[in-house]
């Protein structure tokens, strides 16, 4: 017995040292686009997927119609909005002829919402290159300048900006700690830059910027076309085609919303999470567990010592250092991604709200109970088999549906 809990605190180690190795290497290769202007002046398709973003797809516009770079065309694609968004659009468009405003048609069965939207607007697109960003998304006036700049430069076929977040409640911070974590702590992105693994590949939806050549070559959204997770898919599909592709500091040059609510985050959250696995349920369930393990035995071992339990100095060893590796490798994530370095101190309360939110997402996956803007998750359909093994996990889903 003692041999097995050697193992896994030994392996708790060594997990929780390459988050913090990769961070410290990341440090030093996550850079911002350089501000300056590309030599060429390619036509631009700028493409907005817009489904009930009356609140938020005025400053987008105005955000992109800043830019210091001219050359470009704005399509605004509503995608069957409920609320007064096509109105607004139509109204920008009437106001300035870069803009194109469409209605997008009905969504198809097979299809995800955005990834139709997506599909649309990009053959109606007549630009070089194709630059995809959320509607609750706004730009600094360098942003586009600096990303065809950069693409330029190094001669690459895809590029995406890590955004800055905006915070409206503390779910949705505690939510994006571990986010940036997972993103700046697992992924080495010089080595990701060099290699054609799609494993390493990641993309942020506020900013996904592609030749179009290169774009229509992996499929565009007709490739991902049922899969939520639209940017970190489409990060895969360019490394699996060949391409090659950057993801860069973006927090100076790009801004987006989180959820309003706290509710909404964890909702929100949850349509992608177990989407990252592809639907796999062992592999969700390894992660999951997984990380119960990795954050929370170390703290079991030093609690223990304290209230006076014996324990062996080498097992508290091993725990405080895999603490200590956590803890940085937290704080490097979240200065990355400009956030409160005071999101260290709290990461194991985090990262129990980031359990909670795919455990959410594992389990609508299966009965499609969570809708997003009207539209409700892909849903997997769920067999007796599952309602057995994760009746615990069920009881509190509809514990959590009451309340909410």
């Amino acid at each position: 017995m003692n041999e097995i809990f050697n193992n896994l605190l030994l392996t708790i180690v060594i997990l929780s040292g390459y988050t913090f190795l990769v961070s410290v290497l990341n440090v030093f290769s996550f850079s911002k686009p350089k501000p300056l202007f590309p030599k060429k002046q390619n036509l631009l398709s700028i493409i907005v997927p817009c489904r009930n973003e009356e609140e938020n797809i005025n400053n987008c516009v105005q955000s992109i119609l800043i830019q210091d770079y001219e050359n470009f065309e704005l399509l605004l694609i509503d995608d069957n909005s409920t609320d007064n968004t096509w109105n607004i659009i139509q109204n920008l468009a009437k106001n300035n002829d870069k803009i194109l405003p469409l209605k997008g048609e009905s969504l198809p069965k097979d299809w995800a919402g955005k990834n139709w939207a997506c599909d649309q607007a990009s053959r109606k697109s007549s630009g070089d290159f194709l630059l995809f960003i959320d509607a609750d998304t706004t730009l600094s006036k360098y942003a586009v300048s600096s990303g065809l700049k950069q693409i330029e430069d190094n001669k690459i076929e895809f590029l995406t900006l890590v955004p800055k977040r905006k915070f409206f409640n503390f779910t949705d911070y505690l939510i994006w700690i571990m986010v940036s974590w997972f993103i700046f702590s697992w992924i080495p992105f010089y080595i990701a830059r060099k290699t054609p693994y799609s494993l390493l590949a990641a993309g942020f939806g506020q900013f996904l910027l592609f030749n179009k050549e290169a774009y229509n070559k992996i499929g565009g959204h007709d490739h991902i076309k049922g899969l939520v997770l639209d940017d970190f898919e489409l990060a895969r599909s360019i490394k699996n085609f060949g391409f090659s592709s950057s993801l860069m500091d973006g927090t100076s040059l790009v801004e987006t919303n989180g959820y309003k609510t706290s509710l909404e985050s964890v909702d929100g959250h949850a349509k992608s999470i177990f989407a990252t696995f592809r639907y796999n349920i062992l592999l969700f369930l390894l992660a999951f567990f997984g990380l119960l393990i990795l954050f929370y035995v170390p703290f079991l071992n030093v609690f223990s010592f304290l209230f006076g339990l014996e324990i062996q100095s080498f097992y508290l060893v091993l725990s405080l250092s895999s603490i200590g590796f956590i803890f940085m490798s937290i704080l490097l994530s979240s200065k990355a991604f400009s956030i409160s370095i005071f999101s260290s101190f709290i990461y194991p309360i985090a990262m129990i709200v980031l359990l909670f939110s795919g455990y959410r997402s594992f389990l609508s996956s299966f009965d499609g109970e969570i809708k997003w803007k009207g539209r409700s998750t892909p849903s997997v359909g769920i067999k007796k088999m599952y309602t057995i093994i994760f009746f615990p996990f069920i009881f509190l889903n509809l514990v959590y549906k009451k309340i909410k």
